[in-house]
């Protein structure tokens, strides 16, 4: 909420410099989902999930990982399973825009959860080129990276905008990258962190939101893991669909923007 303020603040003083108002108008609204194939969600899971958001005709940006780690936080496994048929059939969807979150989602760190953080250039490159290869096969090209963990490095960022035109990131991204605007342009690509309480389950963005009651045309990116909404059979999912209907942008509108 903190920057949510400082936007407005900015557009405020540009206002009042310019000797202009702002209209009203409702925000603007980008969705991104994460976890896709997950470590204990079957398909059919997330076909509730996909139909729901189909039910709303709600686009979305998902996370998919080519190369699924078996134990994510166990930085010695050697188990992994790559991108099904099933899988990359079902997510070739006009609703769905693919991201790439990471290449196994598996931490490097014992002490702490990052994939693209602390890693060497030559590392950062084959984990790239061997996800983008298992899409290929697929016919899945992804517009945006996703990291794991939402942790990524300027290393990685550097590299990674060489291949994405969309990075996005969260809290934990801003140790390493600073707190930044959400879309911005930064380093080579459209940076699109989201933080707190927007990335956040159903409930607490729909509360958040709906106490806030933004009327200025801003773009706001919201995070949603949709294993975790399952606990509650999507209640809270429709809820903040049924709020956002008619206003979610596909990621893809950003180029155009750009």
């Amino acid at each position: 909420s903190r920057l949510i303020n400082y936007i407005f603040h900015i557009r405020d003083s540009f206002c009042e410099f310019k000797g202009i108002k702002e209209k009203e108008e409702p925000p603007l609204f980008l969705i991104r989902v994460d976890d896709f194939p997950h470590w204990e969600k079957t398909l059919d899971d997330f076909k509730k999930f996909h139909n729901i958001m189909e039910k709303y005709k709600t686009p979305y940006l998902l996370g998919v990982t080519p190369c699924l780690s078996s134990d994510r936080h166990n930085p010695f496994n050697t188990e992994f399973r790559r991108l099904s048929q099933d899988e990359a059939e079902l997510i070739k969807h006009p609703l769905i825009e693919v991201a790439m979150h990471g290449f196994s989602h598996q931490t490097n760190n014992y002490k702490k959860n990052m994939e693209f953080v602390g890693i060497k250039k030559e590392e950062v490159i084959e984990k790239i080129e061997k996800g983008l290869g298992i899409f290929n096969e697929y016919g899945i090209r992804p517009i945006a990276f996703i990291p794991p963990f939402d942790e990524i490095d300027m290393t990685s960022y550097r590299i990674l905008s060489k291949y994405f035109k969309i990075i996005t990131g969260g809290p934990a991204s801003a140790k390493y990258l600073g707190y930044k605007v959400s879309p911005s342009l930064f380093r080579g690509a459209i940076y699109v962190p989201s933080y707190r309480p927007l990335c956040n389950n159903c409930l607490e963005i729909y509360k958040f939101l709906n106490n806030m009651g933004i009327k200025r045309r801003v773009i706001l990116s919201l995070v949603i893991h949709w294993a975790s909404e399952t606990k509650n059979n999507y209640k809270h999912l429709e809820e903040l669909l049924e709020m956002l209907e008619g206003s979610v942008m596909k990621w893809s509108d950003l180029l155009i923007l750009n």
